[in-house]
């Protein structure tokens, strides 16, 4: 068997009719799980106050400059691949907004693609999203056969985890997030930092209509 390719997900934004004007998902893929388990290990031991450390989950949204500047930049020189897909939500065909599972599953297919996991295994970590069961099974069986496409001989695993539960989707939430905030906000500086780790940026985001 080829190597082991871990690949981490989340997204950012919202699929509601209204909300946010885009939607973003990012997947961090790496070949040792310990390279984002450690950004967010070093960052409770060096950065954190005292008051906080105790935090089960370290998000973005809630998180200083100087925090978010040094998860990004250890991001930035990881062996790492960072690979992202962003809607204009406006593409997105009224209808396919009564289908959100659907919709996301479809969105997620998308980025799984463009990864190019020939051979080998991924093990893919996801934020848990679906607390209903059929719906993660839905979920894996549609990334399942996406990936397999090219490969049906291919090894795939899927988790779903709560994101306080796994600091490397506590390190892709950072990344999303810096895409989003570029995108929603106009506010470049953190999403300059991680750019040049984005593999696909010519192609990520989705010109054509969802219908």
């Amino acid at each position: 068997m080829g190597k082991i390719k871990y690949i981490y997900v989340d997204e950012s934004g919202d699929l509601g009719a209204f909300g946010s004007k885009y939607f973003t998902v990012v997947a961090i893929v790496v070949d040792d799980t310990k390279t984002l388990e450690r950004i967010i290990k070093k960052v409770r031991q060096r950065k954190l106050k005292k008051s906080i450390k105790q935090l089960s989950e370290i998000k973005a949204n809630n998180s200083n400059r100087l925090i978010r500047e040094y998860i990004l930049n250890i991001v930035k020189k990881s062996q790492c691949q960072i690979f992202a897909i962003v809607v204009d939500k406006e593409q997105i065909a009224k209808h396919l907004f009564e289908i959100k599972n659907e919709l996301y599953n479809y969105l997620c297919g998308i980025l799984m693609q463009k990864l190019n996991i020939l051979d080998g295994k991924g093990i893919i970590t996801i934020d848990k999203k679906y607390t209903n069961t059929l719906l993660r099974e839905d979920f894996n069986r549609y990334i399942t056969n996406k990936l397999r496409e090219t490969n049906k001989d291919l090894k795939i695993e899927i988790k779903h985890k709560d994101s306080f539960a796994s600091n490397e989707l506590q390190v892709v939430d950072f990344v999303v997030w810096s895409i989003n905030r570029k995108l929603n906000l106009g506010d470049d500086f953190y999403y300059k930092i991680i750019e040049e780790k984005i593999v696909n940026k010519e192609d990520m985001f989705l010109w054509k209509p969802i219908k």
